[in-house]
């Protein structure tokens, strides 16, 4: 499994990598044309065998948090492309889950790009444009200059999918003129180069098709028109090398090329850029893909002043949308073949086909209310099994008789102050070993002997600062931790801490009984390893039982080494 720009094919026109986006004439599919429904292809078969694999790997326990960060991904990208939004809405949830718990920021941009892709396949535009706003933030907060650059292709790749062609233009432009722009000329950053140039030739091409009315002047149409050109003839370069190119690659820039021609006037051009399209994919196993090249061809032929032809593909069109149940794009073609039924004075039909948009539309509202219910049901698990999980770590590090820290909360801690400690910031550590408490728990039983031990947890926890941490080693063996403290100091708060259990009350416990504890305190300066602090501290420990019990020694280092513990009573 891989995680750069340049990763697995995937067929849908989102993206053609896990983290980049395609423009919006090519579209997800697997069934060849002609068949009926996506399950009847082998491609599909393939996708559902993958689908597992990368569920399984997804949820195997022994895998690092950033393996199954990836792993999710491209689950949920599959999933999508077998459109199965349920279970891709789940798994980018589960994405952006493990790329929190990996900790890496550049993963948690793209998890968070993948669940706004999700969510906009499900039609719910706010979610996804509420994610892409996540991921920009973050990607700018860590410097993440690709990120977010990908932030950017994939907003406009949003717009383009919703046909607001000036809307789509706007995300590139400000990448365009941003120090992110210089991600795409980066090595492995070949794939969203091709993709920023797509989607901007379509974006601008329909733009500027429609028209200036509407268009804010700060869109600047004379740089659009700039860039369109620039950006159009690196892809005809591209396209020059067409045998080297994947069929998605291919597809996207003739579709992009044919916008292009389009908007410039050179129908001819347009004509056999369509028909190239149109041959490239009617051999494919992308059914949605050859029905947006039909569709796109409908148009050109249309523009043309062909009727006929222009007909006949959009018709074609409406099939292979149908037996996709893609209900989005068999309204879009349904609506572009009525408006060409009306051209051609074709009323009557251009009437009919009009109550079925109409009809697929109220269907498409159906459903969204279904998928939004549903998308909202499947967040709120996921919030609750984050929760969990949540709980669940911080369990971890916890002590479960005292509720205490434990051991590996005090490792940690200690990792920390130990790298602070070689800023010139020092902190003090002491261990505390509570006297003769074999004794407590032969003469009073184990459940007081556990009860002291929750009781000096709540005692000498009150103690303490805020940023200061008790944690239990094992048995009535306890960590104190001092950020930011001198040996002096910590001294004195050990010895609080000692006036504190010795002048307590047990008595509520059990009649007799009395608590006392011994404290070594080593200090933390950057100059040892924690191994050799703690061993300072146990030497302390043992110099201050060694003296009667419930005292306080200071270890003095020199050269390393652990001197004679110096009384502090």
């Amino acid at each position: 499994m891989t995680d750069n720009d340049t990763a697995d094919q995937y067929l849908t026109g989102r993206p053609r990598s896990p983290d980049s986006i395609g423009p919006g004439s090519v579209s997800s599919g697997s069934s060849a044309p002609g068949q009926t429904g996506a399950d009847s292809s082998a491609g599909t078969s393939a996708l559902r065998e993958e689908l597992h694999a990368l569920e399984v790997q997804a949820t195997d326990s022994g895998s690092t948090a950033a393996t199954r960060f990836l792993a999710y991904r491209e689950a949920a990208y599959i999933a999508l492309d077998l459109r199965d939004l349920k279970v891709a809405m789940e798994h980018a949830l589960n994405c952006l889950v493990w790329a929190r718990a990996s900790g890496d920021g550049r993963s948690q941009v793209k998890a968070h790009v993948t669940l706004a892709l999700a969510m906009m396949e499900s039609y719910d535009d706010a979610g996804a444009q509420r994610e892409f706003g996540v991921a920009l933030t973050l990607a700018g907060a860590i410097a993440d200059d690709r990120g977010v650059a990908l932030v950017a292709i994939n907003t406009s790749h949003f717009e383009l999918e919703r046909r607001n062609y000036h809307q789509a233009t706007q995300p590139l432009l400000e990448l365009l003129h941003s120090p992110s722009m210089g991600a795409l000329l980066e090595p492995g950053a070949q794939q969203l180069w091709e993709i920023f140039h797509i989607n901007f030739v379509v974006s601008a091409s329909e733009t500027l098709l429609a028209g200036t009315a509407g268009v804010s002047a700060a869109a600047h149409p004379p740089e659009i028109e700039r860039q369109l050109a620039v950006s159009a003839a690196l892809l005809a370069v591209r396209l020059e090398d067409r045998h080297a190119l994947s069929l998605l690659d291919t597809a996207a820039l003739l579709d992009a090329l044919t916008r292009h021609a389009l908007w410039t006037g050179e129908l001819t051009v347009a004509r056999t850029l369509a028909d190239e399209h149109v041959q490239l994919t009617s051999n494919a196993d992308f059914p949605l893909l050859y029905g947006r090249a039909l569709l796109d061809r409908s148009r050109v032929s249309a523009r043309i002043g062909d009727l006929e032809n222009a007909i006949l593909d959009a018709g074609q069109a409406v099939g292979y949308f149908h037996e996709a149940a893609s209900e989005l794009w068999e309204a879009r073609s349904r609506e572009q073949l009525a408006a060409i039924y009306a051209r051609a004075g074709r009323y009557r039909e251009a009437y009919e086909t009009q109550q079925e948009v109409t009809h697929g539309v109220e269907n498409l509202y159906r459903d969204y209310h279904q998928q939004r219910a549903l998308v909202r049901q499947i967040a709120q698990q996921a919030r609750e099994a984050e929760v969990r999980a949540e709980a669940l770590a911080e369990a971890a590090l916890r002590d479960p008789l005292t509720g205490a820290p434990n051991r590996t909360r005090a490792m940690q801690v200690l990792a920390d102050l130990h790298t602070r400690a070689g800023q010139n910031r020092p902190s003090a550590v002491a261990l505390l070993d509570l006297d003769l408490f074999k004794r407590v728990n032969d003469t009073f039983g184990h459940l007081v002997g556990d009860a002291v031990l929750t009781g000096v947890t709540r005692l000498l926890g009150a103690e303490l600062r805020e940023q200061d941490l008790l944690a239990r080693l094992g048995g009535e063996e306890f960590i104190v931790i001092l950020p930011d403290v001198t040996a002096q100091q910590a001294e004195s708060v050990c010895l609080r801490l000692r006036d504190s259990l010795q002048n307590a009350s047990w008595e509520t416990l059990a009649p007799g009984l009395m608590t006392t504890g011994s404290f070594g305190v080593a200090v933390l300066d950057g100059e040892q390893d924690i191994t050799s602090v703690l061993m300072n501290a146990d030497r302390a420990l043992y110099a201050a039982k060694a003296a009667g019990r419930n005292a306080v020694r200071v270890a003095a280092k020199q050269a390393g080494v652990a001197r004679d513990m110096q009384p502090c009573l």
